[in-house]
């Protein structure tokens, strides 16, 4: 039977300078089997080959139905990055990335497909949805606004978990349900059964995912700890162009039975 690895999960704000440090440094004392990052296999493919996923580029890519919704969530991620002195170019994935490669380390891919993630945006999104979430701000008690204003002013370097976060997370969840469930709720579950593959596989992995998707991957590693469930997914695993070998390689990691999620950033359990 195949000894169980560990899970190092990195909790990070997408372009803040400290949290690509704190990837690196991660990823270079751990010395894992694999480093997970928050991609699927175009946006890695596009991230590796040219070092900048282009969103233009992308976005051309997709099916006609999703563009407007990912052209939009993408201006105001950039907007938001540059209002809070964060440059959108510079990423936690890039930095992810090139320290696997640096290390001839391989890269497992636990995001969901972007054009998937867009279609079920797309649908779930519509006329209705803004009225609907002015409704919902004008519901809001002094308490929920007092937690909004603490979690916006709380500086990103001070984010070391999906606690600090949390506060934020909750909010979208009250504003727009239907975005949070496409956005945050589907895609930690999606990430958290790739990674419930891995260490029942045997691999020791870091792995580099927003924030905001801490709390919620580790609710769902619990719960299948306690269901003691059988995986279904496979995880695509790529060679960085950038490493040595200059060969992508691509496989899929067979389905294991389960696997433990260590809450500790640095410390397997």
């Amino acid at each position: 039977m195949t000894e169980q690895g560990s899970v190092t999960i990195v909790p990070s704000v997408h372009f803040s300078p400290t949290h690509r440090r704190r990837v690196r440094e991660t990823i270079r004392e751990r010395r894992p089997d694999l480093v997970a990052v928050e991609l699927d296999e175009r946006r890695f493919e596009r991230l590796d080959r040219s070092a900048r996923v282009d969103p233009s580029e992308l976005a051309r890519e997709l099916p006609s139905t999703t563009t407007p919704a990912y052209r939009t969530l993408r201006a105001i991620q950039r907007t938001v990055a540059r209002l809070y002195g964060l440059d959108p170019e510079e990423s936690d994935m890039e930095a992810a990335v090139q320290t696997a490669a640096e290390l001839d380390i391989e890269i497992a891919l636990i995001d969901e497909p972007i054009e998937e993630i867009f279609s079920t945006l797309s649908t779930a999104v519509g006329p209705a949805t803004i009225p609907k979430m002015l409704i919902r701000m004008q519901s809001m008690g002094p308490a929920d606004r007092l937690r909004q204003l603490e979690t916006m002013t709380l500086p990103f370097r001070d984010v070391r978990s999906g606690d600090d976060v949390q506060p934020m997370v909750d909010q979208m969840r009250t504003l727009l349900p239907e975005v949070t469930d496409t956005l945050i709720d589907r895609r930690d579950r999606a990430m958290a059964e790739r990674l419930h593959v891995l260490r029942h596989e045997g691999y020791d992995v870091v792995a580099v995912v927003g924030a905001g998707h801490h709390n919620g991957i580790r609710a769902v590693l619990d719960e299948l700890e306690r269901q003691n469930a059988e995986p279904s997914v496979s995880v695509p695993v790529r060679t960085s162009s950038r490493s040595i070998t200059n060969v992508p390689i691509s496989r899929s990691i067979v389905p294991g039975r389960w696997v433990a999620f260590d809450p500790d950033l640095h410390r397997s359990r």
